[in-house]
């Protein structure tokens, strides 16, 4: 039966409710069995059983979203992802997997994907085929001919100039970020996608985008200079797909905080952002079996390995003009493996003057590799046990200014540590204190009374009180906490 309803009657008004909340629901659902697919296609043939399932769940979502309607459709505006016009908004667990599939989106030069009722699982196979087969750029060009040679009659690629921006930025019901987190989880995630970009394009084009790269690191050295270090406390947030991009912005973000530390100026503060950025640009050069390799470099291999300074020093060069912002990057690319005291790579003469945003990228990046989750780590450190281990013998490797500066920048206690207090308080460090390295600012993780606190209604310390002391560090693990997904929220 047509609908009636006047668009201004309760009735209608009512059905606009039930409908939102319906797309608000199945949202988050989408994007989880969208990224699944991807992930399982990447490493699975589509005729492979573990495709499959994912396929059939992505399909029963399609489904029941496609119920009295003709069509649905996902885009990507603006660094946010609409379901039929409506803001898709996720939980802080979701964000890696939202800012991925804006990633996937971007890679392919999409503005989005329509799925037109009567959708089959056989043409979601096949469009699905070519979807992934787009991030060659020659297929990404040529998608609509693609599909109607597949006969893929029910799905379609919706291009960027198909979106209208304006418009769904009206629709937009949710205002700015007005707290800092929630302000450094935007600039953050944008600066993570923006590497995604400037990283993929070095590789077609043999150059860092640096013009690109200063524009992501001016939000940074914003935030840093206001004294907001919830930006800081994002990079202890490793567990995402995004981790080899968000090492870049990582080493950046803490590279900022040390020279902020060490009262360098604002200009410099920019350039050491965008080589912190862009310092491992050489390992584009390197086979890609030999980065993720998860056993023991051979002697070949280490080789290769230890060339990616050279060759990102060469990429570098490959930029137009010379400015300081080049030359800085340079050196960085060059020198962030040499070590304080000259016994790291490459090999130079014992009076080689390291510069000074050298010695702080070097640190940045110590810090970040040591504690992220890579297959070649047996265990990974905690952000803690990181910043004991560059404070303990190893510290004859690193400029002892730019280790005062990451304590000042990270905290005594970095986010993602679990402390108990003599409160008797179980808390996360959820980000550093600029004014005082002992008292982070801190999640509540079991209450003065043993009691647990859920997520969602737990006590913070913004900062941790003067009278509250640290008696001990604990693991994460004793208590089956996701610090990972805590400090995201």
């Amino acid at each position: 039966m047509a609908n009636t309803d006047p668009p201004g009657s309760g009735a209608a008004n009512s059905r606009d409710d039930d409908e939102s909340r319906r797309l608000a629901a199945l949202g988050p659902q989408l994007l989880l069995r969208f990224s699944a697919m991807i992930r399982t296609a990447r490493t699975h043939n589509v005729a492979n059983q573990a495709f499959q399932r994912q396929l059939q769940e992505f399909n029963a979502i399609v489904q029941e979203l496609l119920q009295d309607t003709e069509d649905v459709t996902l885009v990507a505006v603006a660094d946010y992802l609409y379901l039929d016009g409506h803001r898709i908004k996720v939980s802080a667990s979701l964000l890696p997997v939202y800012h991925g599939i804006l990633g996937e989106f971007e890679r392919r030069s999409m503005g989005g994907i329509r799925v037109i009722n009567g959708a089959h699982p056989a043409e979601l196979e096949r469009f699905f085929q070519l979807f992934m087969a787009a991030e060659d750029p020659a297929i990404a060009e040529n998608i609509g001919r693609a599909l109607d040679e597949a006969r893929i009659e029910h799905l379609q690629v919706i291009q960027p100039t198909e979106v209208d921006a304006d418009e769904l930025a009206k629709q937009m019901d949710e205002p700015k970020e007005k707290t800092e987190r929630g302000r450094a989880r935007r600039v953050f995630w944008r600066a993570v996608l923006g590497t995604k970009r400037i990283v993929l394009r070095a590789q077609q084009t043999g150059r860092p985008d640096l013009r690109q790269a200063k524009r992501l690191v001016q939000p940074v050295v914003d935030s840093i200079m206001k004294h907001e270090y919830s930006l800081v406390g994002l990079t202890a947030v490793k567990d995402h797909d995004e981790y080899t991009y968000a090492h870049c912005v990582n080493v950046s973000v803490i590279s900022v905080g040390i020279g902020q530390a060490l009262g360098l100026p604002r200009q410099v503060l920019a350039d050491l952002g965008v080589a912190g950025l862009v310092h491992d640009i050489g390992k584009l050069a390197v086979p890609g079996d030999v980065l993720r390799k998860p056993a023991k470099l051979s002697d070949e291999e280490w080789r290769l390995m230890q060339r990616h300074p050279l060759e990102g020093v060469k990429m570098t060069m490959r930029m137009p003009g010379l400015s300081m912002l080049t030359l800085d990057t340079m050196r960085v690319c060059l020198e962030h493996h040499m070590a304080y005291n000259r016994t790291g790579y490459p090999s130079v003469a014992g009076d080689w003057g390291q510069a000074t945003l050298s010695r702080i990228v070097a640190v940045a990046d110590c810090f970040d590799a040591i504690s992220a989750h890579r297959a070649y780590h047996r265990k990974p450190r905690s952000a803690f046990e990181a910043l004991e281990y560059m404070l303990g013998p190893t510290r004859v490797s690193f400029d002892p200014a730019a280790l005062w500066g990451l304590v000042r920048t990270v905290g005594l206690y970095p986010a993602g540590t679990v402390m108990q207090t003599n409160t008797g308080h179980i808390v996360l460090a959820i980000s550093p204190n600029p004014d005082d390295p002992r008292r982070p600012s801190c999640r509540v993780i079991v209450d003065a009374n043993g009691r647990p606190q859920s997520p969602e209604g737990a006590e913070e310390w913004n900062p941790m009180s003067p009278d509250v002391n640290v008696l001990r560090v604990l693991k994460a693990e004793e208590f089956g906490f996701a610090t990972g997904e805590a400090l995201a929220a």
